[in-house]
């Protein structure tokens, strides 16, 4: 094979990001580690070992580190932004003290490599400015806060323990397999099928940043090959308006989506406008799918459902 070819333990591996990215990585006969409290894909080989149950139980985590991985990829996480402001310390406990736990198991069993799914809420509301990968960690829900520990926390383990760890922080990630999701392509999606409207927050102007499944398994996979240390964003790089994606899935669907304009709630993001440049130079990703193109596979995919 072409790069990493230990074993890789993969955290939230039955979620969207999760089975692509075990896909992926059987695709180069790479031997995985599912780990995640829902049954795992059918879907998987035998080069798949499954471990199911929550990271919080201390066996899980054992069990799955039995299984002697080189690599850790970090997926699990209470995602929610809403449900982590209902929630500060359950979203503390999911997503700073396991990834603390997933760390010092690391450190204690020769894995060589670990890899966070981030998020750029961790620099907070920057109006319309582009985000960059060394902007300040300026937090504004509980849910970015927590992935900005998980960052420190992966910074002083390289610092002081010499492990390899990757800050992704991903954008808006959309695109086949994502069809119990809630966000907003796939509620669009959904709308096409039916022929029901959505309704769109505010103005619809707000801008954001949709990368494509495949582009983030690329850059995941690159943080492995190349033993990436430091964090990088990984995102499109072009910015669209709520709108603006409300067209576009109208193009590919041929489906009229009538948007109701509702007032946006509080924390509403004017725009997410992100810089991949340095990650390019540093990771060596570079987004391939365009938005037309990832929303028409992602259409046939609901098509096939």
């Amino acid at each position: 094979m072409d790069g990493f070819a230990d074993r890789v333990l993969v955290t939230g591996a039955s979620g969207f990001i999760g089975r692509a990215v075990v896909a992926a990585l059987r695709k180069r006969d790479v031997p995985v580690t599912a780990v995640d409290r829902e049954p795992p894909d059918q879907s998987w080989d035998s080069g798949v070992e499954v471990v199911t149950g929550d990271l919080a139980d201390q066996q899980v985590c054992i069990a799955a580190f039995e299984t002697r991985p080189r690599a850790v990829i970090h997926l699990a996480a209470l995602t929610s932004v809403l449900r982590s402001v209902d929630a500060p310390m359950r979203t503390f406990a999911e997503n700073v003290t396991i990834t603390q736990v997933l760390l010092e198991l690391s450190r204690g069993s020769g894995v060589g490599q670990f890899v966070l799914a981030s998020t750029n809420a961790v620099v907070g509301d920057v109006g319309a400015s582009t985000i960059t990968a060394d902007l300040p960690l300026r937090p504004l829900t509980p849910y970015g806060a927590t992935k900005a520990a998980g960052e420190m926390l992966l910074s002083a383990y390289s610092g002081s323990y010499g492990l390899s760890t990757a800050a992704l922080r991903f954008t808006n990630v959309y695109g086949p397999g994502m069809s119990h999701k809630d966000s907003f392509v796939p509620r669009l999606m959904r709308a096409a099928l039916t022929g029901t409207g959505v309704p769109v927050y505010g103005d619809g102007l707000q801008r954001r940043d949709l990368v494509y499944i495949d582009d983030v398994v690329a850059a995941i996979l690159l943080a492995l090959d190349n033993g990436f240390d430091g964090r990088a964003i990984v995102g499109s790089g072009s910015s669209v308006s709520v709108l603006e994606l409300v067209e576009a899935v109208r193009s590919v669907t041929g489906s009229p989506i009538p948007a109701e304009h509702v007032d946006a709630p509080a924390g509403e993001m004017p725009a997410v406008v992100v810089d991949v440049s340095s990650s390019a130079g540093a990771l060596g990703y570079n987004p391939t799918v365009s938005l037309a193109d990832g929303l028409s596979r992602t259409w046939q995919y609901f098509r096939d459902q």
